[in-house]
């Protein structure tokens, strides 16, 4: 039985989550607030987090701060009544794997975690380290180094970046990145996907503005040519 965390300070919401989910046979545990989630997340074993933006202590953004910076693979999808695209790649940038903005129908959010859960457990483990141009990768530390740099990677960007090493020097489209990474349930922009690849090229590349390796092919999608 999976179990998912559910941080969220109105009870109506969490109520209704509980009855809709347990039915559909997850175990669930809840938190009232940030702090509470957290020490959650250290109690016990969590298969995936329903992660509210607005709490009453901490907000969203600096609990998904806090559990990636010591879980980076557990799937955290964000409620949040702001649907501004600035909030969005914010929650993605740090970490978040789905995006549902309220009023939302417990049904739409089963289908998303379904969803989540589904490609966490069965997607394939690309090369742990691997070596393009100048850059060496280290996909289980979520690093890249080159030179004497060394860069951080996102759980988007290390997803994005772990997709396109298994599927080298083929064009891919932004819909194929889309349905392999956030799932068919979102629709991200091409604004979304392309600011994720200009954060990659300025960590992969030599030289950003000309790169190398982390390809445009115009009109069609990205290439990563090793």
């Amino acid at each position: 039985m999976k179990t998912i965390l559910i941080i969220e300070d109105d009870t109506t919401i969490v109520m209704g989550l509980e009855a809709a989910l347990e039915f559909h046979g997850y175990r669930i545990v809840a938190a009232a607030n940030g702090m509470e989630g957290l020490a959650q997340l250290e109690r016990a074993r969590t298969d995936l987090v329903i992660l509210d933006l607005m709490l009453p202590d901490i907000d969203g953004y600096e609990v998904c701060r806090k559990i990636r910076e010591h879980d980076r693979q557990i799937p955290i999808i964000m409620l949040t009544a702001k649907s501004q695209e600035s909030d969005k790649l914010l929650g993605f940038q740090l970490g978040a794997d789905d995006y549902v903005t309220k009023p939302f129908s417990a049904m739409e959010l089963l289908a998303r975690i379904k969803a989540i859960l589904k490609r966490s457990g069965n997607q394939p483990e690309p090369e742990k380290k691997i070596s393009i141009g100048e850059a060496n990768i280290e996909l289980d530390n979520f690093l890249i180094r080159r030179g004497d740099e060394e860069f951080r990677l996102s759980p988007k960007e290390h997803d994005i970046l772990s997709y396109l090493i298994q599927h080298p020097n083929i064009v891919i489209s932004r819909q194929q990145l889309i349905d392999g990474i956030w799932g068919e349930e979102y629709d991200p922009s091409p604004k979304t996907i392309d600011n994720f690849i200009r954060k990659l090229r300025v960590k992969l590349e030599a030289d950003a503005a000309h790169p190398r390796h982390l390809l445009t092919v115009h009109g069609a999608g990205y290439k990563l040519k090793v």
